[in-house]
């Protein structure tokens, strides 16, 4: 995909979650208040977090999408999952920050009973954190983007822990006050969870795991598919940020002239690139076989 035309998709999926949690955070802020319910507080501050986490997806993407430069052979890929990265470690303080509070007032604090509107919050919340997720996980699998998918689960996160909290303020409300700290509570573990899950991927991503068998496999069907290729091996792949090299090394006929090699080795790096969409770099080694 063109460099700018995935950076666009990529803005329309950063500015849905950034609009989405404005409204969310100020919606809830309100309803907590005037509610009298820690849970949804809570979750207003967790969608606040999900703002600035956003901004900071954002300016991994956009930055991402330098081109190589001396420096950097590879490009600048690799600053989305480091961006991932803040996102994961931000919903890890929030979530700490959750649990504290919230054991805090269950064990220290005076209990209230929420009003009506902070359930009505948290249900708006659940049908808009759904849709948020949906689409910005969408967009981020099309572009292949480990920022927006970090930042879709962040909205996943606000979804779930929602369905938490209307269960907590409803026990509440039918008297059963402590039901709502304990569904902040609850909402943190999620949110630390949810964080762990995100680090581990992009960590994945940073240290350059293994791609998944069906992807090497769809590489060497190709790699074997171009006529004069005898044989490969060594086949091996990293990814830097969305992107993916690869190397490999090819068998041609010994008695080819340099040329010919040449082309044929050529024809693997295109047809490679074309074929399997995340690949930008293709290095070739041809040898006799």
């Amino acid at each position: 995909m063109n460099p700018e035309k995935r950076y666009r998709e990529a803005r329309k999926g950063v500015l849905a979650s950034i609009l989405g949690n404005i409204f969310l955070s100020i919606f809830k802020l309100i309803a907590g208040i005037l509610g009298n319910s820690i849970a949804v507080i809570a979750d207003s501050i967790h969608s606040i977090s999900d703002i600035l986490t956003s901004i900071v997806v954002w300016i991994g993407i956009k930055f991402g999408k330098k081109p190589p430069d001396r420096y950097h052979p590879y490009g600048h890929g690799d600053l989305e999952p480091i961006a991932g990265l803040i996102v994961a470690i931000a919903l890890g303080i929030v979530g700490f920050e959750l649990l504290r509070h919230a054991l805090s007032t269950a064990i220290f604090g005076t209990y209230t009973t929420p009003g009506a509107i902070a359930i009505i919050a948290a249900l708006v919340c659940i049908f808009l954190k759904y849709w948020m997720f949906s689409f910005v996980n969408r967009i981020g699998r099309r572009i292949n983007s480990p920022a927006l998918i970090a930042d879709s689960y962040h909205s996943k996160s606000d979804f779930l822990s929602s369905i938490v909290v209307v269960a907590g303020v409803g026990g509440a409300m039918l008297g059963f006050p402590i039901l709502d700290p304990l569904a902040g509570f609850l909402v943190g573990l999620w949110i630390i969870k949810i964080g762990y899950d995100v680090a581990r991927k992009n960590i994945s991503n940073l240290m350059g795991t293994v791609p998944s068998e069906d992807v090497l496999t769809k590489i060497k069907d190709t790699a074997r598919s171009v006529k004069g290729v005898k044989g490969f091996h060594d086949v091996r792949m990293h990814y830097t940020g969305p992107h993916a090299v690869v190397s490999l090394h090819v068998k041609v006929d010994p008695k080819l002239n340099i040329s010919r090699a040449h082309d044929i080795a050529h024809n693997v790096e295109d047809r490679i690139r074309s074929r399997v969409k995340e690949v930008t770099t293709v290095l070739v080694h041809t040898e006799p076989g």
